[in-house]
Formats: structure tokens, C-alpha cells, sequence
């Protein structure tokens, strides 16, 4: 349930990247659903092999280059289910911007919930799925004292 806001923030972005590419620059246009369906596809395949595989493991950059040669695979797949023909200039121009914003994107969420670490996730932080005051696992801040806590002078 916490990866609803994310996937549906790289649905959007893809979506509108797609609908510019494939609707409006593409002549003749693939059709606007045509076009959502496959902005779909990408999206679940990037959120899945991108987001939640290897962001954690190689980082924004070498992810963001991974998602665009997927992003291609997936559009090349995607644009043989169409009636028109979709060159391979459109394919990897599509999937070139889809990758830069993919990068862009990772370097939004590494700004929202701090650096990753090794193993850890990108979607634990409270903050970014907008639940306000509650803090991450490990997470570091300004708490209350506790018992073992004190705001006086050790004695």
C-alpha cells in the first residue's frame, strides 16, 4: 500500500513522456490509449526492476541507465502490438527521456528520505508517502527524552 504514491508519480511522468512521443511527435499518431496502455507497462516493469531491485543495489546513475535500456525493450515490445510503425529513432528517443527522468526522479527521492544505504529500502520513509511525525526505522532526529534519557547534566 505504501508503493501507491511512488508508482503513481512515475505513471504520471511516463505517461505524459509517452503521450508527447508517441501521440503528438509521431506522425502518423499512435493512439491515446494506445499510448497510456504502454506507459503502463513501462511504468510497472521500471518500478519493478528499477525501483525496487536495483536502486538499492547500483545507485541513481546506473539504475537510470538500466531503466533506459529496459524502457527501450519494453517500447519495442510495446509499439509491435501497434497498427503503425514506430521507428527505432522514436523508440530511443522515448526511452532516452524516460531515462533522464528516471534519474531526476531518484535524485528527488534521495533528497526527500536522505541517502540509501546498502539494503535499505527506498519506500520506508514515512515523510516521503506523507505521513507527517513519524520516523524511519534507524532513522535519525529529534526525539523526546526517554528513561535512559535525560536533558540534565549527568551526574
Amino acid at each position: 500500500m505504501e508503493q501507491i504514491r511512488p508508482l503513481l508519480i512515475k505513471f504520471i511522468y511516463i505517461a505524459a513522456i509517452t503521450m508527447i512521443f508517441l501521440s503528438y511527435l509521431l506522425i502518423p499518431a499512435v493512439s491515446l490509449g494506445s499510448s497510456l496502455i504502454i506507459a503502463l507497462a513501462v511504468t510497472v516493469v521500471l518500478f519493478f526492476v528499477g525501483d525496487q531491485y536495483l536502486l538499492t543495489r547500483l545507485g541513481a546513475l546506473p539504475t537510470a541507465i538500466v531503466n533506459f535500456i529496459v524502457a527501450a525493450v519494453v517500447l519495442a515490445l510495446g509499439g509491435s502490438f501497434l497498427r503503425r510503425p514506430v521507428g527505432a529513432g522514436v523508440i530511443l528517443a522515448t526511452a532516452a527521456v524516460i531515462g533522464v527522468a528516471e534519474w531526476i526522479y531518484f535524485r528527488y527521492i534521495r533528497s526527500e528520505i536522505g541517502a540509501l544505504g546498502e539494503g535499505e529500502e527506498i519506500l520506508s520513509a514515512p515523510e516521503f508517502l506523507g505521513e507527517e511525525g513519524v520516523l524511519p526505522e534507524g532513522g535519525e532526529g529529534e526525539q523526546a527524552p526517554g528513561p535512559e534519557q535525560s536533558d540534565g547534566p549527568e551526574q
